[in-house]
């Protein structure tokens, strides 16, 4: 849902759009579509796809949330990566960068994480599906559509999906605030890596926390002493980019 989020995917993966349904704009009152929406609706249509005017109402209810700012689409449904996959991919590329997520549980930080994950290069994205928010408009919203680029792999126990990842040649680098912990700036990533982000609340667990080979912190300089998950995973994922950026195109922002 969202002008924003279909427009990637109408960029981007246009042959997964299936209908778009557009809010009412004629008639009682309503106000005419503006420019931005009625491109958008004209170059849905030359793509054969059908297009549906319906309620606001109707709207809310197909995606269970009244931010969709007019515009909500239904798109085929995408291969999620198998953790077999991901380690397959894994081991036969020499560079390798995964974002591991351990218990973001809120859709918006989620979706907020997946941007900048595609944003800054991360090749796929893993998390556990029992503790994290599930796949949905509102994550696909709040990553601007990012969620429909990224390769991404739920797995059902994260420890052991990263445990396997470790075998298949990947370092795990976590952000832990810990007295043996390195500061971000003086951190080199290695190039095969997963970088591993907790939650807000309680961080990454103890148990995944024992399997991070390296344990990196963001250094702080004001007065307010802690980050976002999301601004937290921008910082890092930025800071690894920086480094390999040789390695890809990079992007004005």
């Amino acid at each position: 849902m969202g002008r924003n989020c279909v427009e990637e995917v109408l960029r981007h993966r246009p042959e997964r759009l299936e209908h778009l349904y557009i809010a009412e704009s004629k008639g009682h009152g309503r106000a005419a579509p503006d420019g931005r929406r009625a491109t958008l609706e004209s170059d849905v249509r030359r793509l054969d796809v059908p297009v549906t005017e319906v309620s606001r109402a109707d709207l809310d209810a197909l995606v269970n949330s009244d931010s969709h700012q007019g515009v909500v689409a239904q798109v085929s449904s995408r291969h999620l990566l198998s953790l077999d996959d991901l380690c397959e991919f894994a081991s036969t590329e020499p560079f390798v960068r995964i974002l591991a997520l351990d218990g973001v549980v809120d859709p918006q930080n989620f979706g907020a994480i997946l941007r900048a994950a595609e944003c800054f290069g991360i090749d796929a994205v893993i998390w556990s599906k029992n503790r994290g928010a599930p796949l949905g408009p509102v994550v696909a919203k709040a990553s601007v559509g990012a969620s429909e680029l990224l390769q991404l792999c739920p797995v059902s126990n994260l420890h052991q999906g990263l445990e396997t990842l470790k075998k298949a040649g990947v370092w795990l680098a976590g952000a832990v605030v810990a007295p043996d912990a390195s500061p971000l700036e003086k951190f080199q990533f290695p190039e095969r890596c997963a970088i591993v982000m907790g939650s807000e609340g309680d961080g990454i667990q103890p148990l995944v926390q024992k399997a991070l080979d390296f344990r990196v912190f963001i250094p702080m300089y004001g007065q307010v002493s802690s980050l976002n998950v999301s601004q937290a995973t921008s910082v890092m994922l930025h800071a690894a980019a920086l480094q390999h950026r040789n390695m890809g195109d990079v992007k004005a922002s």
